[in-house]
């Protein structure tokens, strides 16, 4: 899978998660991604549109996008952290 297949499957994999808590995209607060091989140019704008698809337009939690150079598996291209406030 490319960076934006692994990206919406990521990304539905919070979904689900999120909602076997009764949370949505809406209560996290903090999202930390990890990209392999990181380009902006070429890997940003893909993303971006993804989360975008999965967020909306507007109030994005707190982010941080880091470039590494692997993850725990040579296939996976990045990986997504949550923090969800439910009340």
């Amino acid at each position: 899978m490319d960076l934006k297949a692994q990206t919406i499957a990521t990304f539905q994999n919070l979904e689900r998660q999120l909602q076997n808590c009764n949370a949505t995209f809406k209560d996290v607060v903090k999202m930390n991604t990890y990209i392999v091989n990181f380009n902006p140019e070429m890997d940003l704008p893909i993303f971006r549109k993804v989360r975008k698809h999965f967020l909306g337009n507007e109030n994005y939690p707190a982010s941080t996008l880091v470039g590494i150079q692997s993850l725990g598996r040579k296939e996976w291209l990045i990986e997504i952290e949550a923090i969800a406030v439910v009340q």
